[in-house]
């Protein structure tokens, strides 16, 4: 029977937690463990080192995060997909952003409606559940676990059970494996981890003393009452859940669920806003085409067979966008007076030269379009613009809003800069851009009136 641990914190936890990342991603490929979780306190700080150390040595990264409650208590979510990790960090922004530094609480009304792609864990001894239980209160913890359920949906929500052989431990595992049962949620065993290996146990105790303000020989019976909450071997935890079998495979067919790890995330150029709506790719498609028959007189037959198979070539790698925020950042650099050139091996691409992005016709010169994009690279085309330096290209990256324009975030521009020279990544350079936009517009009314 397969154990994977899907709760280990690491010292992104703030002296919550004793490990690095890296210390955790090396103990767990020792122990041969297939995939880990980090879940750390109200954060993914730790998720980009504890990405690659794990990757490096062929282990599956899982990323989550545990949210302070208004109580105290910490909420373990686990990222199961891409929308499950934007959701994530755009909770843990908002509940940061409106507290001082250190003092930011969430609350379970925060969750509404931001859940989709999370799976909710119920933690251990910090966890919501967990005061009502040892108080007796089992109607209090159940009227909460089932909030958590309406709030995630019933399959994505689990009991978890910790065994740290302590009294308190056992009695809150017997009481959480019962709402369980009533509430027909399924259990999953995890260990809590706070440390690789037990060694590590007077580092833990000694960042609970500065957590605390406290000296660690006054610290008492607030540091961790035994050593158990480490990295243990998988047939370790199973042997510990013998006689709950169930929340042991649990935890294998959960981490199989959660197919999200960084690898999936990139950057992604911002949605280009057509005009009248529609596609990016038909806008691109229509732009480039009244772009050629400014360019090249006449449109030959191998030129519409080059600006065909790239701009297929465009929308299946899904660049449109890509294409379109440069050329309107030309047609801005155009419409002030700034001085913009397109060069680099963007000069190979029919479609950047009937955008007016570059000024070197790559059919005639029968330039090899591939140097500039290729399917199998995977990567980025490299468009560049020659800027002047200074305020003017400043003007560029911060220009007001208009009524008819696009304009990316500052950040996206400065994406796509190279600021000691001024360079530029994406553009368009035409003498009758703004026509031929006016054009593409009307065209796309004329033929949207004519579909209704």
């Amino acid at each position: 029977m397969q154990y994977v641990e899907l709760h280990a914190a690491s010292a992104f936890s703030f002296l919550d937690a004793a490990s690095s990342p890296e210390r955790l991603a090396e103990e767990a490929a020792r122990l041969g463990y297939p995939a880990l979780a980090l879940i750390d306190a109200d954060g993914v700080y730790g998720a980009p080192r504890f990405y690659k150390a794990a990757t490096e040595r062929g282990i599956r990264p899982l990323v989550g995060a545990a949210l302070t409650l208004a109580s105290g208590a910490r909420l373990p979510l686990l990222v199961e997909t891409p929308e499950g990790y934007r959701r994530l960090c755009r909770l843990l922004t908002r509940v940061k952003a409106r507290a001082p530094k250190g003092q930011a609480r969430a609350s379970l009304d925060d969750l509404e409606g931001e859940t989709a792609g999370l799976v909710c864990l119920t933690g251990g001894s910090d966890g919501p559940l967990a005061a009502d239980l040892a108080a007796g209160r089992r109607d209090a913890a159940q009227r909460t676990l089932a909030r958590l359920v309406a709030l995630f949906g019933h399959g994505q929500v689990y009991v978890e059970l910790q065994r740290h052989l302590t009294r308190e431990s056992e009695l809150r595992t017997r009481r959480l494996a019962d709402v369980a049962t009533t509430l027909r949620l399924p259990c999953l065993a995890t260990n809590g981890v706070r440390m690789t290996t037990p060694a590590e146990r007077p580092v833990l105790d000694v960042l609970t003393a500065v957590r605390l303000k406290t000296p660690l020989d006054a610290v008492g019976r607030r540091l961790a009452p035994n050593v158990e909450r480490w990295l243990k071997p998988p047939v370790e935890m199973a042997r510990l859940f013998a006689d709950q079998p169930a929340a042991v495979a649990e935890t294998a067919e959960l981490a199989a669920r959660c197919t999200f790890t960084l690898k999936d995330l990139g950057y992604r150029f911002p949605d280009f806003p057509v005009p009248g709506g529609g596609p990016q790719i038909a806008y691109l498609r229509a732009l480039t085409e009244a772009g050629a028959r400014e360019r090249y007189r006449p449109v030959t037959e191998q030129v519409r067979r080059q600006l065909a198979r790239e701009l297929d070539l465009i929308q299946k790698l899904d660049l449109a966008g890509y294409f379109l925020i440069v050329w309107d950042i030309v047609r801005e650099c155009r419409v002030r007076g700034i001085l913009v050139q397109g060069r680099g091996s963007a000069a190979n691409s029919a479609v950047c030269y009937s955008l007016g992005i570059t000024a070197v016709d790559p059919v005639g010169m029968e330039l090899l379009f591939e140097r500039f994009l290729s399917e199998e690279r995977g990567e980025w085309p490299d468009i560049d613009l020659d800027l002047p330096s200074g305020d003017r290209r400043e003007r560029v990256i911060h220009r007001p809003g208009g009524a008819n324009r696009f304009h990316p975030p500052p950040q996206t521009v400065q994406r796509v800069a190279n600021a000691p020279s001024g360079r530029l990544r994406g553009s368009p350079h035409h003498p009758t851009l703004a026509t031929t936009a006016a054009s593409v517009r009307q065209s796309s009314r004329t033929q949207a009136n004519r579909r209704r």
